[in-house]
């Protein structure tokens, strides 16, 4: 059953307020927000702070990386009148301190753009893959749209945890990913969505 509320901003504040009880359970206080953009009938769900983009900080085994979650939002009104929330695109990715281009980032788009035969669901990231034994000549991985599938926030939030050794903030916290992953699946997921 995919999310619903009687307006775009009621259904994104349904799956904003989900998200940060899962965000502030397991590794960050910084909260997500949202900006409704009615003539698109669109929503932007992200870190804010002073009306800007921002990031959470997390600290990891690695040092300081900064957690970036993005996602656009849109709502169409049903025949019953009600709003069904569908993501048009998301970005997940961790920075360096003081970096601008992210180590990692997790993307999907809904409609590639200008005829884009990308694979929708794909992970980028500055990192050299060394397919050649001449370290001048390797890509990086942002030359490339590896397939992923569907990243959902909870598995990214657990390779924060369990990969990047972020300390999570309840000692609960796999069973508060699993749980909402879940919820993801039943609740939140609109059939053909993926």
């Amino acid at each position: 059953m995919p999310i619903r509320g009687r307006s775009l901003a009621h259904a994104v504040r349904i799956f904003v307020d989900h998200l940060n009880t899962v965000l502030h359970s397991t590794v960050t206080q910084t909260p997500l927000s949202f900006e409704v953009v009615p003539s698109q009938n669109r929503a932007n769900i992200r870190f804010r702070s002073y009306g800007d983009s921002t990031t959470a900080e997390l600290v990891t085994r690695f040092g300081r990386l900064h957690l970036y979650i993005g996602q656009m939002c849109e709502a169409p009104r049903d025949e019953d009148g009600m709003c069904t929330l569908r993501t048009i695109s998301y970005r997940y990715a961790l920075y360096r301190d003081g970096i601008d281009e992210p180590i990692l980032r997790w993307e999907y788009v809904r409609l590639p753009g200008d005829n884009a035969q990308y694979c929708r669901h794909h992970l980028q990231g500055s990192i050299a893959v060394p397919l050649t034994d001449d370290r001048e000549r390797h890509p990086s991985l942002n030359d490339w749209h590896l397939p992923t599938g569907w990243v959902t926030i909870e598995e990214v939030l657990r390779f924060c945890i369990v990969d990047l050794g972020v300390q999570p903030l309840n000692p609960e916290w796999d069973s508060i990913l699993r749980d909402s992953y879940e919820r993801f699946k039943t609740e939140f997921s609109p059939l053909g969505e993926a």
